[in-house]
């Protein structure tokens, strides 16, 4: 299979480390430093955004939103009828490429950051042309770099807000207990050692165990202890609404940017 690479930034090039093996890669990069960079760690070829096109079987839309028109003004003469879009242009739907396109086949996906270091997750979705062997064949390129979940289109605005700013939840909550636990005397690196760890080991028991994060959390705490005190603040400030408010704000946001 080969792939155009429309874009290779951070996620682009999450991306690109993970099918770079199996797949015959294609590039678009202006910068002659970023393009020397990824070939000394990438089996990538770098080429003219139309001649990456016109040799690929899938075209990986990987530029910012602002970006698409210049990108779908130069290829929409190409011929794409047998090409399969996959875009990972945030707010942007397959709708609005297939009019841009005239008609292609798309499938859109909603990666998160951790998919640069393998353990990304990922919404996708159809759209109307694609065929159920587009959605397959793009779903092999996101479970190289993590985990996936097919769902309809009018979810991935939910994606977005669960896993895709989802990793920046879990960033301020760590940021917070930074804060909290130097405050109580502990220096930066004590901090961090007690923080990261405890963040990496909890998350390890939440994927390895059957139990649920809340009967995890119920095994942690003893009736008037110390874990307790700590969770019945969380609850006074109401942080179930308040993550449900946060969730939803996502979403309406990511409403907004896709019209």
């Amino acid at each position: 299979m080969k792939i155009a690479f429309i874009g290779v930034g951070n996620m682009g090039e999450a991306i690109l480390a993970g099918v770079h093996k199996k797949h015959a890669c294609f590039a678009c990069e202006p910068r002659a430093e970023r393009q020397s960079a990824l070939k000394k760690k990438y089996k990538v070829t770098f080429g003219m955004l139309s001649d990456v096109v016109k040799v690929s079987d899938v075209v990986l839309l990987a530029v910012k939103p602002q970006d698409l028109p210049d990108v779908f003004a130069e290829i929409r003469r190409l011929p794409l009828q047998k090409k399969l879009i996959v875009s990972i242009a945030a707010g942007i739907t397959t709708l609005s490429i297939e009019k841009a396109l005239g008609g292609v086949r798309v499938v859109r996906v909603m990666p998160n950051l951790p998919a640069m270091v393998g353990e990304g997750v990922s919404g996708i979705a159809k759209g109307k042309k694609a065929t159920p062997k587009d959605v397959v064949l793009a779903k092999s390129f996101f479970d190289a770099v993590g985990q996936t979940v097919v769902v309809q289109e009018k979810m991935i605005d939910a994606v977005t807000a669960v896993s895709g700013s989802g990793p920046a939840y879990v960033f301020l909550f760590v940021e917070c207990m930074m804060k909290a636990a130097r405050k109580l005397g502990f220096d930066e690196k004590e901090a961090k050692t007690l923080v990261y760890s405890t963040l990496l080991g909890s998350s390890h028991m939440l994927a390895r165990s059957e139990d649920s994060a809340e009967a995890l959390r119920l095994k942690v705490t003893s009736k008037g202890g110390t874990t307790q005190a700590a969770t019945d603040v969380f609850m006074q400030k109401n942080i179930v609404g308040m993550f449900e408010a946060a969730l939803k704000a996502a979403r309406s946001r990511a409403k907004e940017l896709s019209k």
